[in-house]
C-alpha cells in the first residue's frame, strides 16, 4: 500500500468571535492545512488553541483535526464546528 505524500502545507492563525452582542470574547487557533495525494480525504486541518481563555463563553477543545474531501467541504465543516460552540469566524 502506497503512503500518501504531502503536496501542499499552509500555516495560519484563525480568529473566532463569540456570537453575542455584549460579548468581546475571541479565540485564536493556530491552523495547519495539509493537502495530500490520498484518495478518500486528501485535505486536513489541524487546529491548536493559542491565546487567552474566554471569560464567559464556552471553550471548544484545544486540539482538533478536521478532514475533508475538498477545500469547500473543509470550510463548511470548520464553520459548523465553531458554530456548535457559539463562535463565528472573523
Amino acid at each position: 500500500m502506497k503512503k500518501s505524500t504531502i503536496i501542499y502545507e499552509e500555516k495560519t492563525v484563525l480568529t473566532a468571535k463569540f456570537y453575542h452582542p455584549k460579548s468581546d470574547d475571541y479565540l485564536n487557533y493556530d491552523s495547519t492545512i495539509i493537502i495530500k495525494d490520498a484518495v478518500k480525504t486528501p485535505i486536513e486541518m489541524i487546529l491548536k488553541f493559542r491565546g487567552i481563555y474566554p471569560y464567559a463563553a464556552p471553550m471548544p477543545p484545544e486540539d482538533h483535526t478536521i478532514k475533508a474531501t475538498s477545500i469547500l467541504d473543509l470550510c463548511v465543516k470548520m464553520k459548523r464546528w465553531f458554530k456548535k460552540y457559539g463562535y463565528i469566524i472573523q
